[in-house]
């Protein structure tokens, strides 16, 4: 479980009900958690937040 604020690494996003995977990690902070759906808001380095499923973030 991550903390709201926490700098993470992450391999993908969930767009439109679809995975999209990174081969390189990308970094982001944590901005929001949503524990019934397993996912987590992420702001990346642009500053656009992505729908991160847990299992991706590493």
């Amino acid at each position: 479980m991550y903390k709201v604020g926490e700098m993470v690494q992450y391999w993908g996003v969930k767009a439109d009900g679809l995975m999209w995977l990174s081969a390189e990690a990308l970094t982001g902070r944590i901005l929001n958690r949503n524990i019934d759906e397993g996912t987590y808001v992420v702001e990346g380095r642009s500053g656009a937040a992505h729908v991160v499923p847990e299992r991706l973030i590493g």
